[in-house]
C-alpha cells in the first residue's frame, strides 16, 4: 500500500506537466453520442467511477502491474447538476482539465492502449430545471471539444422531463458527424467551431456574463428554435451559423 501510494505520489507531476499539452487524436465524429454502454465484446476494460473533479486516487489503477492488459478503458462520472463544468476545484482542475489527466494517464500507462477513452455520465436528478439542461450540455459539449474521448455514454431515458431530452437530441443532431475546427475559451466564453454537410457553424456559451453577439447568419437555441432578436450568448449554448 505504501509502495503503491508513493508511485502515485511520483507520477502526478508528470501527469500534470504531460495534461498540458498532449493533444488529443480524435477525429471521427461519427455515432460519438450513445444512449447506453454496450458491452465491447471480449475486450477487456478498466472501468473506472469517479466524480467529475476526481482523479488522484485512481491514478493507481493504471500502473498495477498485477492488473492485466487492459483493451480499453471506460470512466463514468458521477455529475452533480448543480455544479457546472467550467468551475475549478482547488483553483486548477475544472472538468475539461480533469479528462485531459485521465487521457494523460491512459497514455503514460502500460497497462491500457495508448488510445482515446470512453465516458459516460450518471445522474441523481432525472427532471431538470433550465440552468441544470444547460449544465448537462455543457458536460457533454466539453468532452467532445476536448478531442480526447472516443464516445461518450448517457442514457437518455433517465430523463423524466420533455425539455431536457429535447436539448440533448438537439445537440446530437448538431455534433453527430460534424468535424472540429477549432476550439477556445478565453474569459468564460467558449467556442467550439465545427464543420458539417459544407456548413460551419460555432457552438457558444458563457459560463458567467452574457456577451452580445454579432456577425452571424442563423442563430439557433438549444432547443433548436430560431432566434431573431436581442440575441446574446448566455450560460446556455446556442448554435451560430457563419455567413
Amino acid at each position: 500500500m505504501i509502495k503503491t501510494k508513493l508511485h502515485t505520489a511520483l507520477l502526478y507531476p508528470l501527469i500534470l506537466i504531460f495534461s498540458s499539452f498532449l493533444k488529443g487524436k480524435k477525429s471521427d465524429y461519427k455515432n460519438f453520442f450513445k444512449d447506453t454502454k454496450k458491452e465491447f465484446g471480449k475486450d477487456d476494460i478498466l472501468q473506472i467511477e469517479t466524480k467529475e473533479n476526481e482523479f488522484y486516487e485512481k491514478i493507481k489503477l493504471f500502473f498495477d502491474k498485477k492488473s492485466p492488459l487492459y483493451d480499453k478503458v471506460s470512466i463514468l462520472f458521477d455529475i452533480d447538476i448543480n455544479t457546472i463544468p467550467e468551475e475549478k476545484k482547488y483553483f486548477t482542475f475544472d472538468f475539461l482539465r480533469v479528462l485531459k489527466i485521465f487521457y494523460t494517464i491512459s497514455m503514460l500507462s502500460a497497462r491500457v492502449p495508448n488510445n482515446n477513452i470512453n465516458v459516460g455520465f450518471r445522474l441523481k436528478k432525472q427532471t431538470l430545471n433550465d440552468t441544470q439542461i444547460n449544465t448537462l450540455l455543457r458536460y457533454a459539449l466539453l468532452t467532445f471539444a476536448s478531442k480526447k474521448v472516443d464516445t461518450l455514454y448517457f442514457d437518455t431515458q433517465t430523463l423524466k422531463d420533455e425539455k431536457s431530452l429535447l436539448a440533448y437530441e438537439t445537440m446530437i443532431s448538431y455534433m453527430n458527424d460534424a468535424t472540429i475546427i477549432n476550439f477556445s475559451n478565453e474569459k468564460n466564453l467558449y467556442v467550439i467551431t465545427c464543420k458539417k454537410s459544407k456548413k460551419t457553424f460555432d457552438i457558444v456559451w458563457s459560463s458567467s456574463r452574457d456577451i452580445e453577439l454579432t456577425e452571424f447568419n442563423k442563430v439557433y437555441d438549444k432547443y433548436g428554435i430560431l432566434l431573431t432578436k436581442d440575441i446574446k450568448i448566455t450560460q446556455s449554448p446556442i448554435y451560430a451559423f457563419h455567413k
